[in-house]
């Protein structure tokens, strides 16, 4: 099969073009290139989050609740549960020299729920209701204790 040195350089001159164009996007694609970064405008957060109740919990919060009394349910099935405790999360030196670049300062803390009864695997998002508090959904993870007792857990952490 013959090529005419005319297609050649036109398909030759299009592999090249195509190539710098792709090269040269990608900075752009991987956000390397532009404006000073901003971290306040990362991650608006929607008005309608800004007004639940859950938005404006920190680890202050809790911590008068620790031995206190939690309902937690999914559905109709729910239990009494004990806030054992709050416990910090947030990375320590080690975690934070992965990085080549200054992490944000977070709030990182996980509150530590135990339970004697066995909450639904339908779901993982519980609905969850203190005196004081009121009533509010948080995300938990079970883990299985001594004796037949369950600790749930939820993790909070947000960039301060």
């Amino acid at each position: 099969m013959s090529v005419s040195r005319r297609s050649f350089l036109r398909s030759g001159a299009t592999a090249v073009l195509t190539t710098a164009t792709a090269l040269h996007a990608i900075p752009f694609a991987f956000a390397q290139i532009g404006a000073k970064h901003d971290p306040s405008r990362d991650f608006q957060i929607p008005y309608e989050a800004q007004r639940d109740p859950l938005f404006f919990f920190r680890r202050e919060t809790f911590q008068p609740y620790v031995g206190g009394t939690f309902r937690v349910s999914a559905g109709k099935r729910g239990f009494k549960m004990m806030l054992d405790k709050v416990r910090d999360c947030t990375p320590g030196a080690s975690g934070r020299a992965l990085s080549n670049k200054k992490a944000r300062e977070t709030d990182c803390f996980a509150l530590v729920f135990s339970s004697r009864g066995e909450l639904s695997d339908l779901t993982t998002v519980y609905d969850v209701e203190h005196s004081a508090l009121g009533k509010f959904a948080l995300f938990l993870t079970r883990r299985d204790g001594p004796d037949g007792a369950y600790f749930y857990e939820a993790v909070f952490n947000r960039v301060l």
